[in-house]
């Protein structure tokens, strides 16, 4: 991989901030994320994610991204509490006012809390051997304002 520079800064500890954190510790000897909100120690919703109470599911590329990215993620995130399902058979989708057709598939997603999501990409647990996320060092409470 094409080593870009020494230090890269990423603001916001969101979804987006954690993987381009990944992203981009895979280019730079330092990765920083500054996040406004300080987090919670459960998986709990916080302040600045007001979309973080609503039900989620990560689709089936989306969980073997975030498995290429960071190793185990998946399995981990049952062990606390995740759950697998067939997003074809096992789901309901609603279109268009008529429910689609299910069918067996092997297109198996995680029905999970955002907070659960999150602290799991943020802090892989040593059981992936993967630091948090890929060597990004995070600042909680900052504040950025531009000129």
């Amino acid at each position: 991989m094409a080593h870009l520079g020494r230090h890269a800064i990423v603001i916001g500890a969101s979804m987006r901030g954690l993987l381009a954190a990944r992203a981009l510790a895979d280019h730079y000897n330092e990765v920083t994320v500054l996040e406004r909100d300080a987090l919670p120690e459960a998986h709990e919703p916080r302040k600045g994610v007001p979309q973080g109470r609503h039900a989620h599911g990560l689709l089936a590329r989306g969980c073997e991204v975030l498995d290429q990215l960071f190793p185990g993620l998946s399995e981990e995130m049952v062990a606390q509490g995740a759950v697998y399902g067939d997003v074809v058979d096992q789901v309901l989708w609603f279109n268009h006012g008529v429910y689609l057709r299910n069918a067996p598939s092997t297109l198996l997603g995680l029905l999970i809390s955002r907070p659960m999501l999150e602290d799991g990409v943020r802090a892989p647990s040593t059981a992936t051997s993967q630091p948090s996320p890929a060597g990004a060092q995070p600042r909680f409470g900052a504040h950025v304002r531009s000129n």
